[in-house]
């Protein structure tokens, strides 16, 4: 007894009665087009996945570097640092010359805290980060009645919604320093 597990007796691969070969050679196409695209998809979203981590280290060396470069400044000119701690706690004290000197720093410093605002928002830089800048910045600004002359006068240059942002931190940190100095007046 022959076995065949397909009947070939009467085969037709190529005119009437061969629609079945042609329906598979199909199917089979067709399932391999599907695997390739499914694993193409695949790995461009690994790649994608490896470009977002180095688009976010990028992103956290770039705020890095610009909140840090306004610090170097401070530890490379002494003479600097002295006119900063004049302008961050009785800016009037200052002439025009240190004023201008003190508030292009200030902006540097603003600028980096911008910076860090949007990249927060964006997600591109870690949280944490953004929770040590904003405690740092929001401090700096709260302990420093210098920053308030550099708003005052500067706050036009920053657009929205920063500028919201940095005038609600400004006007909360004075309010939180304004209740410290009259507890403790009391």
């Amino acid at each position: 007894m022959d076995m065949n597990l397909i009947n070939t007796d009467g085969l037709a691969l190529i005119g009437p009665g061969s629609e079945w070969f042609w329906t598979a050679l199909q199917f089979t196409a067709l399932a391999i087009t599907f695997v390739a695209i499914y694993r193409q998809l695949r790995t461009q979203q690994l790649e994608i996945g490896e470009q977002t981590k180095l688009l976010r280290s990028q992103a956290h060396y770039n705020a890095l570097r610009l909140s840090q470069r306004a610090r170097e400044v401070l530890i490379e000119n002494e003479d600097f640092a002295r006119v900063m701690n004049v302008g961050w706690a009785t800016p009037e004290a200052l002439g025009q010359d240190d004023w201008t000197r003190c508030s292009v720093y200030m902006f540097m410093q603003f600028n980096a805290w911008e910076y860090l605002y949007y990249q927060h928002r964006d997600d591109a830089i870690p949280t944490e980060y953004w929770v040590g800048a904003e405690a740092y910045y929001g401090n700096l600004v709260a302990a420093n009645p210098g920053y308030a002359r550099f708003w005052s006068d500067n706050r036009i240059s920053f657009e929205e919604p920063f500028r919201s942002y940095a005038a609600r931190e400004l006007d909360k940190k004075r309010a939180s320093a304004d209740s410290a100095t009259v507890a403790a007046r009391s």
